[in-house]
């Protein structure tokens, strides 16, 4: 089936604040009227994601204040990728900046868009055996990060309850992480 074409139209505005870019952005609709949408992040640009399971099977999460919902969340450590990364290597990176901790093993699960008006792609990977670094966690000036340790369990029920920002993350890996699941309980 053929889908109505909608025609993106110019001008682009675009406001960028500390931690996002608004673009508005006008299509022309196929009846041929003109709407026009604010979207967020930048185009081209992706973020990664990692649920990173320890070598016992407890998930590390990254628990911060979201100002959005003003409420502490469950985050799997993740981010946007920089300069020419790829999507791994933004995942690793992050995974280690936010954690402090590498994993043996890493597997690409997917990628999302989390919201109808974001312009970003999310990728997310699953990483097993994950040990600590020397280095441990470094995290920007920003950034306030409390790294907590709960069960796959518990990440499934938060991603169901609202509590976790990736829930998408949590339905790619849904399968593996019940296989995981019972091999440790």
């Amino acid at each position: 089936m053929n889908q109505p074409i909608w025609k993106r139209i110019g001008p682009t505005t675009k406001v960028s604040g500390q931690f996002r870019t608004i673009l508005t952005k006008t299509f022309r609709l196929p009846d041929g009227s003109q709407q026009r949408f604010d979207t967020y992040d930048k185009e081209g640009v992706f973020h990664a994601g990692t649920i990173a399971l320890t070598e016992d099977n407890k998930v590390i999460v990254a628990r911060q204040f979201r100002p959005g919902p003003e409420m502490y969340m469950d985050e799997i450590p993740g981010g946007t990728g920089e300069g020419d990364e790829e999507p791994q290597q933004a995942a690793l990176r992050e995974l280690e900046e936010e954690t402090g901790y590498k994993p043996a093993s890493i597997e690409y699960l997917g990628q999302a868009r989390k919201d109808a008006y974001m312009n970003a792609t999310w990728h997310y990977f699953l990483a097993l055996g994950c040990a600590p670094t020397a280095a441990g966690q470094h995290l920007d000036e920003r950034e306030r990060v409390e790294i907590r340790f709960i069960s796959i369990a518990e990440l499934i029920e938060n991603a169901k309850a609202g509590k976790l920002t990736d829930a998408a993350a949590v339905l790619m890996a849904y399968e593996k992480l019940k296989k995981l699941q019972k091999s440790h309980p």
